[in-house]
């Protein structure tokens, strides 16, 4: 399975994750120009020169999520099931 970058256009380059997480780079303008990361509802406030730094930067974040949702999942797998229906 390939997995990539997709362009909707000049100012948005996306890669969807499983079909479940919508990993985006988008152009912009406001304030001082450039290209702001987003991982499903999260990004981050820093904006990069280059889409290339923000596709790197992005990849990045999204295993720093996906990693935070491992652990959750995780923790949830070993909570004891009897409690919740107490």
């Amino acid at each position: 399975m390939t997995v990539e970058w997709a362009k909707h256009d000049d100012t948005t380059y996306f890669v969807n994750l499983a079909k479940a997480l919508l990993v985006a780079v988008v152009y912009d303008r406001m304030g001082t120009p450039g290209w702001k990361v987003q991982v499903g509802k999260r990004s981050l406030k820093d904006k990069f020169a280059s889409a290339e730094d923000a596709k790197k930067v992005a990849v990045a974040y999204a295993e720093r999520i996906l990693n935070q949702c491992r652990e959750e999942l995780d923790t949830l797998k070993a909570a004891d099931p009897s409690r919740e229906h107490g």
